[in-house]
């Protein structure tokens, strides 16, 4: 299912995906800090997929699931042509991952490598989402920052 949202509400829905985004980039940079790298790996998720929905609110949809968010970046971004593939296939292992990380208790615990993959694949792929945001300089220089300083720590 799917929200339509106005066009007079889409601003305070992007800017709020905006700093949920960052928000989580930063709570991932103190896991990676600590060391808890399958926290960084459900964070990256979490920042993602915010991004992912202010793309989507800009074009007026408001999924109500992970998955709505995931069908309509390939719907209305992959299959458009306007990203690659790589940008849902990031989704889905990240939130594989996600799950793997925040529920399963047996499974084999995330390692700083397993982070810094997730990390530079997100940090390379961000800037092209934040092209198609556009006008939201000042919450996407700050997002922009956290994921920056997020990639420095994987060097």
């Amino acid at each position: 299912m799917v929200k339509e949202i106005n066009q007079k509400e889409r601003k305070g829905y992007i800017t709020g995906a905006i700093d949920l985004a960052r928000e989580k980039a930063e709570s991932a940079i103190d896991a990676y800090k600590r060391g808890n790298y399958g926290q960084v790996i459900s964070s990256l998720y979490y920042s993602y997929f915010h991004i992912i929905k202010a793309i989507l609110y800009k074009k007026g949809f408001d999924p109500v699931s992970h998955e709505g968010v995931y069908a309509l970046l390939n719907l209305h971004f992959v299959k458009s042509g306007v990203l690659d593939k790589g940008y849902s296939r990031l989704f889905e292992r990240l939130h594989k991952n996600r799950e793997i990380a925040d529920y399963n208790p047996i499974a084999p615990k995330f390692d700083k490598k397993d982070a810094d993959n997730f990390v530079i694949e997100l940090s390379d792929l961000t800037p092209e989402i934040i092209g198609i945001i556009k006008n939201y300089r000042e919450y996407t220089i700050k997002l922009t920052k956290s994921i920056i300083e997020l990639k420095r720590l994987t060097k």
